[in-house]
C-alpha cells in the first residue's frame, strides 16, 4: 500500500513553527571552479564570460521541526548523534567570471531526471548567478548530472521496510523477450509475492494470458516473455514486495536548504565562503515538464519557507507542468514517473489540489490549493505559470483555471498563468525544420514554445526585482469560449488524419489497492481552435498567426504502438496544400498557402506583424522576434 503523505490543508499546524529549532540547513558546502570560462568562452553582453563551479553541499534535517514534518518517512531515517538526518546533494553554479557584474539575484534551474534545464543566453547577459541543486535520489550520479544522496528508510529494530511497489513497462518494440529494471530491490523471489499483467491500451482489461511469463534476473531486474498479440505499446504492470525506500522528500529540503544558503549566509559552519561572496538579493526559480511539477510539490510541501522563517524564492516560473504534481513524497516513491493519457496514468503525483487558489473538491471531500502552506507563513514566491496546448490534453491543463467540475476560478494576485497555443510538450525546433512522426500517426509539431518562455521569465524577474507588473494571464476560459468539452472544439475534418478527441481524462483514485482503482472524473476541458484546427486562445506565437498548416497539441499512436491511444509528448503537424489546385484535389478544406499569402514578402509581412504585436505585450523578447522574422525570410514559403 502506498503512503500518502498528509495535505497541505492541515495548515493549522504551520502556525506552530513560532517554537520551532532554528538549526542548521547546510552544514558544509564544497564547491570549486572547474571551468573558466565556462560554455566555450562566450560572452553575454556587458556581463562577459561565466565560469562553472561544481561540488557537494551536505545537510541536515531536523524531524522535529515541523516545516519537515510531511517528509514520508524521515522518522525511519537514520539520525546522527544530534538527531539529524543528513543528506548531500551535487550543487551546480555559473556564475560571472566578475562577480561585479553579478545582478545580485541566484537563477535556480531546477534539474530535470539530473540534467540541466533553462537557462537561455538573453538570460545570461542579465548576469544571474545560475544554480542547479539535486532533488531526485533515485538517479545513480555521474561527473555531469546534479543529484542528491539520500537515506534509505529501516525499521526501528534496524531490519528493511518492505512494500508493495508498482513497475509500468511499455518496450515500444516486436521483441519477444524483454528485460525489465526495477526502481527498487525485491523483498523476496517468491513468485507468488508477485504479479505481472498486460494491457493493450490504458482502458483495456489487465490480464494473464497463458503465454506470459516472467522471471527474477537479479534482485532488480525480471525478464519477461512477451505474449502473443500485443503490439510494441502494450503496458506491462508488475506488482511486487519491494524493500529500502529512499526518503524521497528529503530533495525538496535539499533545494530548500542550498538556495537559502547561498541567498542569506557568508559561510558554512566550518568557515567556507558563500561562493557568490555575498548575500543575493533575489531568487527565482525555473521548472520545466518534471521540474515544474516539482516546484508545484515544493510549494504545496511548504519548502519555501527555510528553517529560520525566510522565504526561499521570491519567484517561480513553472513550465509545462500542467495540473500536476510529482511521485516523489511518498514511500516507494518514483519521482521520473509522468502520468499520461496512455503511460504512467495510474501513478499517484496527480490528484487534488489542481490550482493556486485554495479551493472545495466536490469529487474526493476537503478544500486544499497549491499555496495554502505558504499563504499561512506569507512565504508565497510571485508565480508565472506556462503551459503549451500539449499540457491542455495531456496534462490537464485546464484545471489550473477551473474547479474540479469545470467552472471558471479567480486566480491570486501572486499567479499569472499564459496557455501558449499549438505547441506540442517543450515546444520543437522552428517550423521550417522537418518533423518526423516516430511511432504516432502523424508527424511531431515543429512549433518552438521556448522563445515565449523566456520572454515571461524576464518578466517574472522584473516582478519580482523591479516591481513592474507581467502582462495579464492569458489562458483561455469557459467564459470566453477558449475552454470546451473535447467533441466540441471543432476540429476540421483533413484527410488522412484521425481527430478522436483523446485526452489524458482524470479520476478520483484509490490507492489503498495495487494497482489503485478509479472512481468519479474530473472535468477536463481542452482549447476551442478556428477553422483550420489551430486553437484560438492564448499566446499565439507568430508562426500560428501565420501558419503554414496546422499545429496541434495533441497526436495519436500509430499502428503497432498502442494505436489510437495519445502519443504521449507529441502534438501534430498537417501542413496546408502548396495551391488551391492540391487541396481541392485532396477535398482539403483548410485554405492553401496560395490562397492565404499573395507572395513571400506577405508570409513574411504577416510573421513580422505577430512578432511585434508580442513583443508589445512582452510576450517576446526583441532579439527573438528579429530572429523569427529572419527564419520567414530565409524560408522558401511562396517564393
Amino acid at each position: 500500500m502506498l503512503t500518502i503523505p498528509r495535505g497541505a490543508a492541515l495548515a493549522a499546524s504551520v502556525l506552530l513553527l513560532a517554537g520551532a529549532r532554528a538549526n542548521a540547513q547546510v552544514t558544509r558546502l564544497d564547491v570549486d571552479v572547474v571551468e573558466s570560462p565556462a560554455l566555450g568562452g562566450e560572452r553575454f553582453g556587458t556581463v562577459g564570460q561565466y565560469e562553472r563551479l561544481r561540488g557537494i553541499a551536505y545537510g541536515e534535517v531536523d524531524p522535529s521541526d515541523p516545516r519537515n514534518q510531511d517528509i514520508v518517512n524521515l522518522e525511519h531515517a537514520p539520525h546522527n548523534a544530534r538527531g539529524m538526518v543528513e543528506y548531500s546533494t551535487t550543487v551546480e553554479i555559473y556564475r560571472p567570471v566578475y562577480m561585479s557584474r553579478w545582478n545580485r539575484a541566484i537563477y535556480h534551474t531546477v534539474p530535470n531526471r539530473g540534467g540541466a534545464t533553462g537557462d537561455e543566453p538573453s538570460l545570461r547577459a542579465m548576469g544571474f548567478a545560475f544554480v542547479r541543486v539535486g532533488w531526485q535520489g533515485d538517479i545513480r550520479s555521474t561527473d555531469r548530472n546534479v543529484v542528491p544522496f539520500l537515506p534509505v528508510a529501516r525499521n526501528s529494530d534496524g531490519s528493511p521496510m518492505v512494500g508493495r511497489a508498482l513497475e509500468e513497462f511499455i518496450f515500444g518494440d516486436q521483441e519477444r523477450v524483454s528485460r525489465a529494471p526495477l526502481t527498487y530491490p525485491t523483498a523476496s523471489r517468491d513468485p507468488a509475492k508477485a504479479t505481472l499483467t498486460v494491457r493493450a491500451l490504458q482502458n483495456s482489461r489487465r490480464s494473464t494470458p497463458a503465454d506470459l511469463r516472467w522471471s527474477w534476473v537479479s534482485d532488480t531486474e525480471i525478464s519477461i516473455q512477451r505474449p502473443a498479440g500485443f503490439d510494441g505499446g502494450a503496458i506491462y504492470e508488475f506488482v511486487y514486495e519491494a524493500k529500502d525506500p529512499v526518503v524521497m522528500g528529503i530533495g525538496f529540503a535539499a533545494m530548500r536548504d542550498v538556495i537559502s544558503f547561498l541567498r542569506y549566509e557568508r559561510h558554512d559552519a566550518e568557515g567556507n565562503f558563500n561562493p557568490l561572496d555575498e548575500p543575493a538579493t533575489t531568487a527565482l526559480s525555473l521548472g520545466i515538464s518534471q521540474s515544474g511539477r516539482a516546484l508545484r510539490d515544493f510549494l504545496y510541501l511548504g519548502f519555501n519557507e527555510d528553517t529560520r522563517g525566510r522565504i526561499v524564492f521570491d519567484g517561480m516560473h513553472v513550465d509545462i507542468a500542467g495540473s500536476r504534481k510529482t511521485f516523489t513524497n511518498y514511500a516507494f516513491s518514483q519521482p521520473g514517473r509522468w502520468q499520461k493519457q496512455h503511460e504512467d496514468h495510474v501513478y499517484p503525483g496527480d490528484q487534488f489540489p489542481f490550482t493556486y487558489t485554495m479551493l472545495r473538491d466536490p469529487i474526493g471531500g476537503g478544500a486544499d490549493g497549491i499555496l495554502v502552506r505558504c499563504s499561512a507563513t506569507d512565504t508565497c514566491p510571485r508565480i508565472v505559470h506556462t503551459d503549451g496546448e500539449a499540457e491542455i490534453w495531456q496534462a490537464r491543463s485546464s484545471l489550473v483555471v477551473t474547479d474540479p467540475t469545470g467552472n471558471d476560478i479567480a486566480l491570486p494576485d501572486n499567479v499569472r498563468a499564459y496557455l501558449v497555443a499549438g505547441v506540442q510538450h517543450g515546444g520543437g525546433g522552428g517550423v521550417h525544420t522537418m518533423p518526423r512522426a516516430g511511432f504516432c500517426q502523424n508527424p511531431n509539431n515543429p512549433m518552438p514554445l521556448r522563445d515565449i518562455r523566456t520572454a515571461l521569465s524576464v518578466a517574472l524577474y522584473e516582478w519580482v526585482a523591479k516591481e513592474h507588473a507581467p502582462p495579464a494571464s492569458r489562458f483561455p476560459t469557459v467564459g470566453n469560449g477558449g475552454l470546451v468539452a473535447p467533441a466540441a472544439t471543432g476540429f476540421p475534418s483533413i484527410p488522412g488524419v484521425t481527430y478522436s478527441g483523446s485526452v489524458n481524462q482524470l479520476h478520483l483514485m484509490d490507492y489503498s489497492t495495487m494497482p489503485p482503482k478509479e472512481g468519479p472524473a474530473y472535468t477536463v476541458l481542452v482549447g476551442r481552435v478556428d477553422a483550420d484546427g489551430n486553437m484560438l486562445a492564448g499566446v499565439r506565437h507568430p508562426n500560428l498567426v501565420a501558419p503554414i498548416g496546422t499545429y496541434t497539441g495533441w497526436n495519436l499512436r500509430a499502428e503497432g504502438f498502442g494505436e489510437g491511444d495519445q502519443c504521449a509528448g507529441a502534438g501534430s503537424f498537417i501542413p496546408f496544400a502548396e495551391t488551391r489546385a492540391e487541396r481541392m484535389a485532396k477535398g482539403d478544406q483548410r485554405l492553401s498557402l496560395e490562397e492565404r499569402y499573395a507572395d513571400h514578402a506577405a508570409y513574411v509581412r504577416a510573421v513580422r506583424q505577430a512578432a511585434d504585436a508580442l513583443v508589445r505585450d512582452r510576450l517576446l523578447l526583441r532579439a527573438d522576434a528579429d530572429e523569427i522574422v529572419a527564419e520567414a525570410e530565409a524560408s522558401s514559403i511562396r517564393r
